[in-house]
């Protein structure tokens, strides 16, 4: 029960999406009906700017947290922590208020995934960095990064294995129309480095 239970937890918290209540809230609009149409970071910082990307982006780390924490101590089985995530990913990118479309889940993953195993967390999220400003473009970093972390555990664990294993398939559900622009090189272009550059006043060309 107590796996049931920590997926129900999760998928619960991760109907909040916070790229709507940022949207509603702070900015009077309805996120699904600009851009991409998805409610999540990545939409959001490109059609109404970084700050509010980056608050979105926030609110579903913590709205996570929040969750993999009450899990934590109501639950003590690390193998928990892999099912609220599963819970996490379910609510995030199929909330039941929202006819079940959702966003992509990047940050919810991540936050798990640091949370599960904090070393390999943040160095498959460096891999993804460096995949991102190698290849300047969001869609395949984070799910090499997803999946590059799901192998690692498959090898200590199997159970959390298999669950981050279906994490990493729900985002490439998710992801599927940007991983076919990809394939056809119509993918949109994302230059961190450009950006960093330019934050730090170097000359670009």
């Amino acid at each position: 029960m107590d796996r049931f239970w920590s997926v129900l937890i999760g998928y619960i918290f991760g109907n909040f999406l916070f790229a709507m209540i940022v949207g509603q809230v702070f900015l009077k609009i309805n996120p699904t009906e600009y851009g991409s149409k998805n409610p999540g970071t990545a939409n959001m910082g490109a059609v109404f700017g970084k700050k509010w990307g980056i608050l979105t982006c926030l609110g579903d780390l913590l709205k996570s947290l929040i969750a993999l924490f009450i899990v934590y101590f109501a639950f003590p089985a690390h193998i928990n922590i892999a099912y609220t995530g599963l819970g996490l990913i379910l609510g995030h990118c199929f909330p039941f208020w929202n006819h079940f479309k959702g966003g992509k889940g990047v940050a919810v993953a991540a936050q798990v995934a640091v949370f599960y195993d904090w070393k390999a967390g943040f160095a498959t999220l460096l891999v993804a960095l460096v995949l991102t400003a190698i290849m300047q473009n969001l869609t395949i970093p984070p799910l090499v990064f997803i999946l590059l972390f799901s192998i690692f555990v498959l090898t200590k664990n199997t159970e959390a294995g298999i669950i981050f294993l279906i994490i990493t398939a729900i985002m490439a559900f998710t992801f599927r129309k940007d991983i076919v622009d990809f394939i056809h090189g119509d993918g949109k272009k994302v230059d961190i480095l450009y950006s960093l550059k330019k934050k730090l006043g170097i000359k670009v060309q």
